[in-house]
């Protein structure tokens, strides 16, 4: 029997593509990686330890298992690559082939290796389809010409540095960038640029870059993210609509809602007049 694998990382999305999965008719494993903070909570019976740096024991657990489809889900910290674990021979080799250490370069060699072994790498959308937004504004306060020019202007930033594949999160306020995400990840970005904001309001812009490959590193936001916004009173979140991860939707709009943070699904067609109306879940 064909499986399909989870490669694990920390939060919800493995959790609720091994919900959908099952009732789908898979019988999904997750491969957690160890490198993350990921829980297996009441899968534990589904779930087997991996590191993502040992690509080798990676593809023999795969064989071992029947694992023929895999989808990669979760949070695992991008500077993996700088800390000392132990890369195995394969990844090792497997570097020595790229010609940077991007994540898109990481992604993509590896994908290629798994391909020849007869394994299929998914779209991160497959099992989540429930969890991407169309355009418009889902909160209840309406956004000001002003504020919508930010989002604008921040949108168009961040797919120009998802492009770059440096992130996908810009801080912008009055038309003033305050913070680019890098290798640090969302969290430490927004620290960064709401320190900076001062408190007056700034707006957290996240894309991916417009030839987006959908299996790797899709844009992610949930409650944490508004929570730390929060923190510096940020006024508005943007999104590249459909996609872009939005984790437990309902219970992310109601808290921005009750946060008073703009939430605004966007793409390129989108016009000030088309936010007059709020977009119910």
């Amino acid at each position: 029997m064909e499986r399909l694998g989870i490669i694990a990382g920390g939060g919800d999305l493995p959790h609720i593509a091994m919900k959908e999965a099952l009732a789908n008719g898979e019988d999904p494993f997750f491969l957690a990686v160890q490198e993350s903070e990921f829980q297996p909570r009441e899968f534990s019976n589904r779930t087997i330890p991996i590191y993502i740096t040992q690509i080798g024991k990676v593809l023999k657990v795969c064989k071992k298992n029947s694992i023929t489809k895999l989808v990669l889900l979760g949070k695992v910290n991008k500077d993996i690559i700088l800390k000392s674990y132990k890369f195995d021979l394969k990844a090792i080799l497997l570097m020595a082939k790229m010609l940077n250490k991007n994540d898109y370069t990481f992604f993509e060699v590896v994908a290629k290796e798994f391909e020849k072994e007869g394994i299929t790498i998914l779209s991160q959308k497959t099992y989540l389809k429930s969890l991407l937004l169309s355009p418009g504004r889902y909160t209840s306060a309406k956004i000001s010409q002003k504020d919508w020019e930010d989002v604008i202007y921040g949108m168009q930033l961040a797919q120009k540095l998802a492009d770059l594949d440096i992130g996908q999160t810009v801080i912008v306020i009055d038309k003033m960038v305050l913070a680019l995400e890098a290798i640090e990840g969302t969290d430490e970005c927004i620290h960064r640029g709401g320190k900076l904001s001062r408190n007056k309001g700034a707006t957290l812009c996240k894309s991916s870059k417009p030839t987006q490959d959908e299996r790797f590193d899709l844009p992610t936001v949930g409650v944490s993210t508004l929570k730390i916004m929060q923190e510096y009173k940020f006024k508005t979140l943007a999104i590249r609509s459909f996609q872009t991860i939005v984790i437990n939707p309902k219970e992310f709009i109601d808290l921005a809602d009750k946060l008073k943070i703009h939430i605004i699904s966007y793409d390129d067609s989108l016009n000030f007049s088309h936010l007059k109306n709020k977009i119910k879940l």
